[in-house]
């Protein structure tokens, strides 16, 4: 090809480009559009008359009612691992437990082989099975869900009124052993309801007291009265010891509810927290484990404290030599499996033990330790199995050593 042929093919080119670049902006788009246009075929709306139904869960919710009021508010928390009965038409049953959110599922499918609820216009009975020792506090227990077809929904199934939501709460009880075993009745006595309850002692003085919400003394002739406050857990009121002589002043009680440890979610406690010392005592996110313990066991916030690895916890002063007193906290087991499972409590001040307390703890609701341990210098918190114990709002009360 001949320079001149090649010279005019080139200003050919540079010629049809510039004209390209000269074309208006609209008709530039039309020739080389610059975004493929939506297709409606490719985004269409449901066509409702069709559709196989795919399975949906259908759900219980319980809770615990910490103020016993029969309704679900902010002061409640989900209840996990409580069990619900699903009755069907044909009087199989089928179980589920709640998960750490509180909701107990079952699948729900029309005409689904092997969903739990399947079949329109008959009814279906849920009903929550309470754990010993609890009861319900919204009254509705049980409840029948009639289920009618709904063309279109997922499961092809829906209620008009689903499953509502179920509390439950722990009897209220009051448990020790008492110093004096004279044989004479222990009173509980209740100055703001003008109530007044006798509970009968154990040869060992041990006693048991079931007891309505609210501040209780529980004297006996001859014993400084013991005050007892009754919420929602069932309380422990440790064996009384004797208060050493003042030679230290106690500082403002501290409630330790562990909510500030939250550079993770897990993490160790550091001495010097609360003015104390710790040793194998973790905080925790109640949920990180779905432990239902660690959810059951919270009292506030959304952290918790557990034993690593199931290990006793040592606590002491903040330099390991200053008294200090534990008035009380909330311990549950961590686990199902370790349900029953002994918490022991011991106190030390100096080298003598002067306090020591076995509690049986449940997952499902902490226990409240009313433990009154003045001027101690070392606490050990350990289980008998070295199954994980949960513990929240413990209160303490850190002293400052006098000059005399």
């Amino acid at each position: 090809m001949s320079r001149r042929r090649t010279g005019l093919i080139i200003a050919f080119v540079a010629g049809a480009s510039l004209m390209l670049v000269l074309l208006k902006t609209s008709l530039l788009q039309q020739l080389m559009p610059s975004q493929a246009r939506a297709d409606a075929a490719l985004y269409p709306d449901r066509d409702w008359r069709r559709g196989e139904p795919s399975k949906l869960n259908i759900s219980v919710f319980t809770f615990s009612d910490r103020n016993r009021n029969g309704r679900y508010d902010t002061e409640d928390k989900p209840l996990a691992r409580i069990a619900v009965r699903l009755t069907r038409p044909d009087g199989s049953t089928r179980i589920a437990r709640s998960n750490v959110n509180g909701y107990a599922n079952f699948s729900m499918q029309r005409d689904g082989e092997d969903a739990d609820v399947a079949e329109a216009g008959k009814a279906y009975r849920f009903e929550v099975l309470p754990p010993p020792d609890w009861s319900g506090t919204t009254g509705n227990e049980q409840q029948t869900v009639v289920f009618k077809a709904i063309a279109g929904s997922i499961a092809g199934l829906g209620a008009d009124a689903p499953p509502t939501t179920v509390g439950l709460a722990p009897t209220s009880r009051v448990s020790g052993i008492w110093p004096d075993q004279s044989g004479q009745p222990l009173r509980a006595w209740n100055p703001q309801q003008q109530i007044a309850r006798d509970a009968s002692l154990s040869q060992k003085g041990e006693f048991s007291v079931d007891l309505d919400p609210g501040v209780w003394e529980l004297s006996m002739d001859g014993v400084p009265p013991r005050t007892v406050t009754v919420a929602y857990a069932p309380v422990v009121l440790a064996q009384t010891i004797d208060t050493p002589s003042p030679t230290s002043s106690p500082r403002q009680p501290v409630l330790v509810d562990f909510e500030d440890n939250r550079r993770s979610f897990i993490e160790k406690l550091a001495s010097g927290y609360a003015g104390l010392s710790w040793d194998y005592l973790l905080a925790v996110d109640n949920q990180f484990y779905k432990g239902p313990g660690y959810v059951n066991g919270l009292m506030s916030g959304s952290l918790v404290a557990y034993n690593s690895s199931g290990h006793p916890v040592t606590i002491t002063g903040g330099q390991g030599n200053e008294p200090f007193d534990f008035l009380g906290g909330y311990f549950s087991t961590a686990w199902q499996n370790a349900e029953g499972e002994t918490l022991i409590v011991k106190a030390w001040r100096d080298d003598e033990l002067v306090a020591e307390e076995r509690i049986a703890l449940s997952h499902l609701a902490p226990v409240y330790l009313q433990a009154e341990f003045y001027a101690i210098t070392r606490l050990e918190l350990s289980t008998a199995h070295y199954w994980q114990f949960v513990a929240d709002d413990l209160e303490f009360a850190v002293r400052e050593l006098s000059d005399g």
